[in-house]
């Protein structure tokens, strides 16, 4: 995909297009799950960027993240058509599942309440991690009214990813958790 121009003003009057060409006002709940997930995925580049010249590895994971996340972007902007090149897959899910199980091997159980911010990079992954929740729940919305079922998998990919991110934010702050107290 090769772009000439980013200005069209095709937007100034209050509606974009979808990938099919269908135009619809901004303000529409596909434009809003497109939204969460931008947001997302540049949290995600900024937390990548904040492990540049350490966590060589989890910068590859996280990049194989982002992929994922525009892969079900693509999805979002197909609206239903059914026929994506690629989608997210329960392969992605299970991949997912095997990042956070070799990080929380690497950590001590968690025995309280964890505060964000134990370093710059964890408190990035708990930031991605609130953004997540809040792309799954407008995906689920999305899902839900517009009878989107095609997008089930990227639902349940992004409930693992926001437990990846958790367990993420752990790891990179050392593990920390403070005991609850009442």
């Amino acid at each position: 995909m090769e772009f000439s121009t980013i200005t069209t003003r095709g937007g100034d009057e209050g509606v974009s297009s979808l990938a099919s060409g269908e135009r619809r006002p901004k303000d529409d709940l596909v434009f809003e799950v497109l939204g969460d997930l931008d947001e997302l995925v540049s949290w995600l580049g900024v937390l990548k960027a904040s492990l540049a010249g350490s966590e060589f590895r989890l910068s590859d994971v996280l990049e194989e993240i982002q992929r994922r996340l525009f892969v079900l972007g693509a999805q979002v902007a197909s609206v239903g058509k059914g026929d994506h090149r690629r989608s997210v897959s329960p392969d992605d899910v299970e991949e997912l599942e095997k990042e956070e199980a070799d990080l929380l091997r690497k950590i001590p159980p968690l025995r309280g309440f964890v505060l964000p911010g134990e370093n710059l990079a964890s408190g990035y992954a708990d930031l991605a991690r609130a953004v997540c929740r809040r792309v799954e729940r407008s995906l689920v919305r999305y899902i839900r009214e517009r009878g989107m079922t095609d997008l089930a998998e990227g639902q349940r990919y992004l409930n693992r990813l926001s437990d990846y991110l958790f367990v993420l934010a752990r790891y990179l702050g050392g593990g920390r958790s403070v005991p609850v107290t009442t």
